[in-house]
């Protein structure tokens, strides 16, 4: 197989993969899959979501798309995206987790919902990057 054939294939993803990567649980991605908010395919008895449906996926969650159609400048932009939980921004900021929340609710730190419940926060790396550039800018300590 060429090299270019093989760029083309398409990387398709287990449960456990899509779970790791948007920091949701399984049950929750297997859920989505039933719901049909996450198209996944059947090989077997094994479900596998590509990489193209996972990012048409991540997009609807951060709100930044409303249909199935993806611009082509936007592809790939997601293949490193990292969320992180509330828990971990609390660890990360070394803050109680209510604090968290309370930023989040207060947009002061920019997340969004994966469901109802207060532990389904997902904060973008991007977001948190600029929640603390937005606090260290006048009060950096050198």
């Amino acid at each position: 197989m060429e090299e270019t054939e093989k760029n083309n294939l398409k990387k398709l993803f287990t449960i456990q993969e899509i779970s790791n990567l948007a920091g949701i649980s399984e049950q929750e991605i297997i859920r989505l899959v039933m719901l049909k908010e996450l198209k996944a395919i059947k090989i077997g008895r094994s479900i596998r979501i590509s990489e193209k449906e996972f990012e048409i996926f991540l997009k609807k969650l951060c709100g930044t798309v409303k249909s199935d159609n993806i611009p082509a400048a936007a592809k790939g932009q997601l293949k490193e995206r990292i969320l992180y939980t509330a828990e971990q921004v609390a660890k990360i900021l070394q803050l109680s987790i209510d604090n968290v929340w309370l930023l989040l609710q207060k947009g002061r730190l920019k997340g969004f919902k994966i469901r109802e419940g207060r532990s389904s926060w997902r904060i973008p790396a991007e977001s948190l990057e600029e929640f603390i550039e937005s606090r260290s800018g006048s009060n950096a300590v050198y």
